[in-house]
Formats: structure tokens, sequence, C-alpha cells
């Protein structure tokens, strides 16, 4: 049996339920609440930081450091100094050839002295990033190399500097080179000890000429190929000093990560077989000296070569005198009471062939992380090595 619905009898079935539903009044909801951000102010910008590079923007720099905290470093008060240093180092660059060929370079290069000690200190700034700490060290090396051009040292160490391109340095080779980082910690002394040395006869151009032989010689026989010549300084009989490796860059002269913060200084001379002058030892205590003022190295931090490395370097006759400088302050605390003010010579004043001669007994290493001991050195000494 089947059965339709017509319409109006549906109608009327599903009114109640159209009534139940419709007459319910719906929850109230309420809206989520919106996040209100919190509005900090926005960082204010040094009045500088749009300037074009102009003497003017340099002068306001220098006024807006002096009215910052110098207790509080932060990053705009390392840009600002970043960017006074840079700005001089600039505009002395636009000036360069002008004022070269006027002959007057000496405001220049104060100019230039006094960017690079910015860089410097910038370089070795805790507070500086790693950016702002590249940027200082390529800063001090555009310096270095104007100075060169100008003939001026860029250090003032208590002795003339023979510039690079008073020598005749040939161009360094960037690509093969390891920037230093985290300024310098120790010193280590060498001797040249060449097989075929060029002879020297007093003069500037002979000892230029052997420092170009060596330089050609680490540019061009060392694997992997090297940069520049190894030292950072050099010295001659006469007691001349002069500039090698830019002390922007790490040195290459006492083995592999022994060259790390470490300025290498070599005398020109083998002191296995001759004696270093008055002339050269009395240059080599000034300079290390002014080294260890400037950059804050210890004493104790001067070595020789012999202790990084099995060789005879810097020669049985040049060792003593490094070890007895390296050691002068402490000997000099043991013994002042005891013998009083001449019981330690100053190490220039060891220079003769009878006290240099000394054989005595060596002592241990200063530090046992060193790849080798001065029994090794010793060692080394006796066969006759002279490799550096």
């Amino acid at each position: 049996m089947s059965f339709c619905v017509t319409r109006p009898v549906f109608a009327l079935l599903t009114l109640p339920l159209l009534f139940a539903t419709g007459c319910k009044t719906p929850a109230k909801v309420d809206p989520a609440p919106v996040p209100t951000a919190k509005i900090s102010e926005p960082e204010t910008l040094p009045p500088w930081i749009d300037m074009p590079l102009s003497w003017e923007k340099l002068r306001t720099i220098e006024l807006w450091i002096a009215a910052q905290d110098a207790g509080q470093r932060d990053y705009w008060l390392v840009e600002g100094e970043l960017q006074l240093a840079g700005g001089r180092l600039e505009l002395s660059r636009r000036d360069l050839s002008q004022e070269k060929a006027r002959g007057n370079t000496d405001m220049l290069t104060t100019r230039i002295k006094a960017a690079r000690l910015g860089m410097e200190k910038i370089s070795q700034d805790a507070s500086a990033n790693p950016s702002q700490r590249t940027r200082a060290s390529d800063g001090i090396a555009r310096a270095d190399r104007m100075l060169s051009e100008l003939g001026k040292p860029a250090l003032t160490l208590g002795v003339p500097l023979v510039a690079r391109a008073q020598w005749g340095a040939a161009p360094a080779i960037s690509a093969n080179l390891t920037r230093n980082k985290g300024g310098w910690k120790r010193i280590t002394v060498h001797h040249s000890a060449e097989a075929d040395p060029v002879p020297l006869d007093g003069s500037l151009e002979s000892s230029s000429e052997g420092l170009r032989q060596i330089q050609r010689s680490h540019l061009k026989s060392k694997q992997p190929p090297w940069g520049d010549i190894g030292y950072h300084f050099l010295i001659d009989p006469q007691g001349r000093v002069f500039q090698g490796r830019e002390l922007a860059w790490q040195g290459a002269h006492a083995s592999g990560n022994n060259n790390i913060q470490n300025i290498g200084v070599c005398l020109l001379g083998n002191f296995e077989e001759e004696h270093p002058t008055p002339e050269a030892l009395a240059s080599l205590g000034k300079l290390l000296d002014n080294l260890r003022r400037v950059y804050s190295i210890p004493r104790r931090e001067v070595h020789t070569h012999q202790e990084f490395k099995s060789t005879a370097c810097p020669g049985k006759n040049l060792e003593p005198w490094v070890e007895r400088y390296s050691e002068n302050e402490a000997q000099k605390s043991r013994t002042s009471t005891k013998s009083g003010p001449q019981a330690s010579a100053k190490p220039s004043e060891a220079s003769s062939p009878k006290s240099n001669s000394t054989s005595g007994t060596k002592s241990p290493m200063k530090n046992s992380g060193k790849a080798s001991g001065k029994t090794a050195g010793k060692s080394a000494a006796n066969t006759k090595k002279t490799v550096n």
C-alpha cells in the first residue's frame, strides 16, 4: 500500500520544526582580543650617517663621538670611530699625488698615521663586530701602503725604519697572505743564514739588495706560495731597521700556527759562524722594547726560532742574547737583592764575541706546548743546520 503526502500537509508537518529551531537565541560569543603590540621609539641614527664624505662630515663625527658615553661602547660608537679613521684615509688618498708632487707630505703623513692608530684600536676592540674588525684590518693595510708610497714607516718604534719603498720591496701578493687578527702576543728572533748571501759592504744599497734577495726567495721557492717576505722587520749589521711584511698580515717565519699573532724579526747574517754587531743588537733591543710597549707584549714572550722548530736559528752567537733579554725581568727580580743594580746587564751590553760564545746549559722551553725545546735547537745547531 502506498500513499503520498500533499504539499499543504508537508508544510504543516515541518512548521513545528521550523519554530523549534528558529526561536532559539544564539549564544553570545565575545570577540577575540586584538593583540596590542608595544610600540617602541625608533632608533635615533647618528646625524652623520647620510652625509657625503667631506671634512665637514669628519668634524661632525668627532663632535658626536665626544658627546657619547665612552664607557658604553656600542655599534654606533665603534662605527663612528671607524668612519672617522676611514674618512681620513680616503681624503688623504685623494690628496696623495698632489701633495707628493709639491713635496709637502708631512701633514699628510701625520693624518695617515692618525687614521692608522684609529684602525689599530678598532681591530683589537672587543666591542667591534667581526665585520668592523675586518674593515679596520683592511684600513691598516691601506694606511701602510700609503705610508710606504710616501717613504714613511707606519710605526714609531724608537729606531728609524727603512720603508719598503726605500729598499725596493716587490708588491705583496695579498691573495697568498693571511690577515693578522687579535693584535700581537709574541715576538720571534731569527738570523737570515742564507746559503749564498749578498755580500754586505755597510752601504744601504747592499743591505737593500740582501732584503730583495730574501724576498725573492720567499716569493718563488716556498710551497704553498708565500705572499711576501716572511719577516716583519729586518736589521742589518749597521743597525738599520727595515720594514718587512706589513703588520696587517700574519708573518711566515715560525712554522704553521706558531705564526699566529707572532711578530718576526730577522738579523742579517749567519750567527752560527759570526757574531752580531753591537749596532745590530742595540737596534734589536730598542725594536723589541718598543714593539712590546706598543702591543703590550710581555718580555717572556720574546722567543728564538728554535723554540718552535728543530733549527739552529738564530744561531749560537745570538741565542744567548735573546734568552737574556727574555729572562731579564725575572733575573733582575731574583738577583737585585743579592748583587745590586749590576747583577743583570742589559742585553745590548752582552754583545761582545766573548760573552756571546757562552754555551752553558740552556733553559727549558718557556712554553711546553711549543713544537720543540731548546734541546732540539742545540742538537740542530751541532749539525750546522742554518735553515730558518
